[in-house]
């Protein structure tokens, strides 16, 4: 049978981040019921879809999944269960924030074949998880992990973020440390992107906080690679780091280009070369409307996206295998330009794969636009 991953959106959360641009709505406990009808509606309109699918990953992420009843979690997957057969180790996570989880809670979603959990931790510290508008305190995050681990959860995340505005280099490093020292198998560590439209943006442009510089964000980078590998962690992604075997499956499958099925508000999927998504307004979504946006992708798409996500990659990209795939060798075109970003130091070029040093990753947009550009 075909793999595919299964994405699910709940987009409620117990309030808006001020960083927060996703599709969640707080204070809408009044339409959960409504949009669980309508989210199971969605996937039984794919039966006839996923019967020749194998359900090798699933992730349920927000919004805040764990603010909502267990018991519609459950059901989620249950129904997802009676339309397409999940692998046997399949992986299955659920994001959570400290801040919402209970053991009742914890215990249903292990009982159902929830396996990762995935928590929203951001910081140690008070008063920057206050300033980002998080709804947990920092003694919540020790408190999820042990009661995540009673409830029989091994394979456990948590997200962190860093070049927060007044964060200093101290403030991370004990964030890092304090993370490390809760033992979880998976750290993820993101630089803040300030989005348009968003509370955060509107400080920065005011002038009531201040970003740190370019420089000190790459240090902040440097750091967590350093403390993080010092402490058994592989870095396999930009962002992303696990002990030996933690490694996010359903997150390879998007920087690998595998096919996965989003389905709620403002999911987005990649089914057999073509891209679609649901509606982000809750009110568009629950009115029936879906599969918006579809674009069947082209080869020069196609290579676009392998470059720009496998390069985010520890493993890098494999060029016999984009031989193989686009017909062409990957080199042809950009001789030149490769070996500049070889001396600079940019880029490795090792055993037929390319991949980006650790000054390559601080600008891995750069780099491959100018990939790009060498063919243009």
């Amino acid at each position: 049978m075909l793999p595919l991953s299964l994405y699910i959106h709940i987009p409620f959360c117990a309030s808006k981040c001020a960083y927060c641009d996703f599709a969640s709505f707080p204070n809408r406990e009044g339409e959960w019921a409504r949009y669980f009808e309508a989210l199971w509606a969605e996937l039984e309109s794919w039966r006839s879809a996923l019967r020749d699918r194998e359900i090798a990953t699933a992730f349920i992420g927000g919004g805040t999944p764990t603010l909502v009843p267990a018991a519609n979690i459950v059901e989620t997957l249950a129904r997802a269960r009676a339309l397409a057969r999940f692998a046997p180790d399949a992986e299955i996570t659920v994001e959570g924030n400290p801040g919402t989880l209970t053991a009742e809670k914890l215990a249903a979603c292990r009982a159902a074949g929830v396996n990762r959990l995935s928590l929203g931790a951001q910081s140690f510290d008070g008063g920057l998880l206050k300033s980002l508008g998080r709804v947990h305190a920092a003694a919540q995050i020790g408190e999820a992990v042990g009661m995540a681990r009673d409830a029989g959860f091994t394979n456990i995340n948590l997200d962190l973020m860093y070049a927060l505005p007044g964060q200093t280099m101290a403030q991370w490093r004990a964030t890092l440390d304090a993370a490390i020292a809760l033992g979880v198998p998976h750290i993820s560590a993101y630089s803040l992107i300030v989005e348009d439209g968003t509370p955060m943006a509107a400080r920065v442009a005011s002038g009531a906080v201040a970003l740190p510089e370019d420089e000190a964000v790459n240090a902040m980078q440097r750091e967590a690679v350093a403390r993080l590998a010092r402490a058994g962690y592989e870095r396999y992604e930009i962002s992303n780091y696990a002990k030996p075997g933690y490694a996010c499956r359903h997150n390879l499958v998007y920087w690998n280009r595998g096919e996965y099925l989003g389905l709620g508000c403002a999911a987005h999927s990649l089914v057999r070369d073509e891209r679609f998504s649901n509606p982000d307004a809750l009110e568009e979504y629950l009115s029936g409307v879906r599969r918006i946006d579809a674009q069947r992708l082209t080869q020069a798409d196609a290579m676009e996206e392998t470059l720009m996500l496998a390069t985010r990659t520890a493993r890098g990209l494999d060029m016999n295998a984009w031989r193989e795939t686009f017909g062409a060798p990957f080199e042809r075109g950009r001789e030149g330009t490769l070996k500049g970003l070889e001396r600079g130091g940019f880029i490795e070029l090792e055993d037929g794969f390319l991949r980006l040093t650790l000054r390559g990753m601080e600008v891995q947009n750069a780099v491959v636009l100018e990939l790009l550009e060498a063919l243009t």
